[in-house]
């Protein structure tokens, strides 16, 4: 799937099936921004399953998943504060991650992320997919342009160890035997909050600024083959909390 190849690599990843795969709004903080999925915590009655047998309905879709990411940015911010000001652990974490509102466009419609990848590989040549895949998969609309004077402070040597301590925690987090629920959106959203809280705590930036700061110095980083190591780790850290087995 040539599609996602290109945008896996745009992006540094190793696996494409990691585009879709990863729950939540942002993951890794300014290296995977990701399609979100819907909590258990709803009661709303699930849709029949659409069909995406054109381009139009893909790309309706994909608007869908992009107009999401404002939303989950914004539930990501207020559960990161949550977990940071009462010292949340992963279970409560996700106690409270259950109990927020969120909708996904693929859920509702009753696709899972491997049908929606599927049907994005038919696709592969179509620019206009290309593009809006693009988009839902970039940088937050305002981009590097809204860069802060903490972002600016921020070095590639200085993300670099940003990116390691976030490392290690996902780490931590995903060797837990309980993880205080069995649904992987839950758990990597929950998750993702612990972890931006606590490199919020540690480096005195929040993570707006890490992520801008990404984006500016993204050629440098993507360069550095431990930053890429780095990456690859995370990604499989995060699909462990998920439950995705390895790659082979």
């Amino acid at each position: 799937m040539k599609l996602l190849e290109d945008l896996a690599s745009k992006l540094g990843l190793k696996d494409p099936k990691y585009l879709l795969a990863i729950a939540g709004g942002v993951a890794a903080v300014g290296v995977l921004v990701v399609a979100s999925r819907r909590t258990s915590g709803s009661s709303k009655p699930r849709k029949e399953k659409l069909v995406l047998d054109s381009k139009e309905s893909l790309l309706q879709t994909l608007q869908e998943l992009t107009s999401q990411q404002a939303q989950m940015r914004s539930h990501l911010k207020k559960l990161t504060e949550e977990v940071s000001s009462k010292s949340m652990s992963l279970s409560q974490a996700c106690k409270r991650c259950a109990e927020m509102e969120m909708c996904d466009p693929l859920e509702k419609y009753g696709l899972s992320n491997v049908e929606f990848n599927k049907v994005l590989g038919e696709y592969e040549d179509d620019p206009a997919v290309h593009e809006a895949v693009a988009v839902l998969m970039g940088p937050p609309p305002n981009g590097a342009a809204a860069i802060t004077e903490a972002a600016s402070s921020l070095t590639p040597t200085k993300l670099l160890d940003i990116h390691k301590f976030m490392l290690a925690e996902y780490e931590r987090l995903a060797s837990q035997s309980d993880k205080g629920s069995t649904n992987a959106s839950i758990i990597t959203f929950a998750a993702q909050a612990i972890v931006a809280g606590k490199a919020e705590a540690k480096y005195k930036v929040s993570v707006e600024d890490i992520e801008s700061a990404v984006l500016v110095h993204q050629g440098a980083l993507n360069s550095n083959p431990e930053f890429s190591e780095i990456n690859i780790r995370m990604q499989k850290a995060i699909a462990k909390l998920m439950g995705i087995p390895p790659s082979a």
